[in-house]
């Protein structure tokens, strides 16, 4: 009960201050045009495009290690997404001590680059490792990235807003698979692919740099 009264104590408090900041109060069509809005949705974006490619796709790596059954594909695909568990447990728990949102994205996001990037350098069973490093990046990011909006958005409109950038960003569970499959189709293999993720979390973590965590005054 105490948590959730310091909770609303805060959440009021910080509206107060952004009212108190604005001399007019802000439409949503206003806030659409705003730059800022359309950083969130390419982040985010970017964000999803991992986390959908490697949902359609694992499994398809996953039987190139070998002879294996249904069965054990798919206890094996679900290994990355429980170890993210983990991942954005402890995320979470280093994000809401050492308030630096914008670094704990672009960190989860260079951690997500980099186990995507590895997965082309080595054999299948190496690739899946890797993307299971990965997971620990691109699952976190999702969950890190939601407080940066919702300290930028008047309350007023920000449910609107959130349900654009979601909206948005979810068109990744379009775009992903069907880059990839036209990527491997054109070249036999996956491996363009996931440089492309690991491309589009490089610059999805460059773009973070860019956003502001406050409204303006």
């Amino acid at each position: 009960m105490q948590e959730k009264e310091a909770l609303e104590s805060t959440i009021e408090a910080e509206q107060r201050e952004r009212e108190a900041n604005q001399t007019e109060r802000p439409s949503i069509f206003r806030l659409l045009r705003d730059p800022q809005i359309i950083l969130f949705c390419v982040v985010y974006f970017a964000i999803q495009l991992t986390i959908y490619a490697a949902t359609f796709w694992l499994p398809n790596i996953i039987r190139k290690m070998g002879d294996l059954t249904d069965l054990q594909v798919g206890f094996l695909n679900s290994v990355p997404w429980t170890i993210s568990i983990l991942g954005m447990y402890l995320a979470a728990a280093g994000a809401a001590r050492w308030k630096r949102p914008q670094l704990w994205v672009v960190g989860a996001l260079v951690v997500a680059a980099t186990g995507m990037f590895m997965s082309t350098t080595g054999g299948p069973v190496f690739a899946f490792v890797a993307i299971c490093f990965a997971a620990l990046g691109f699952k976190s990011a999702s969950s890190l990235f939601w407080p940066i909006p919702q300290g930028y958005l008047d309350v007023r409109i920000a449910a609107a807003v959130i349900a654009l950038i979601n909206s948005l960003g979810n068109l990744g569970g379009f775009v992903a698979p069907t880059v990839f499959g036209h990527l491997e189709k054109a070249t036999g293999s996956v491996q363009y692919g996931l440089y492309g993720l690991a491309g589009s979390s490089i610059i999805a973590a460059a773009l973070v740099f860019l956003v502001r965590t406050k409204p303006k005054a």
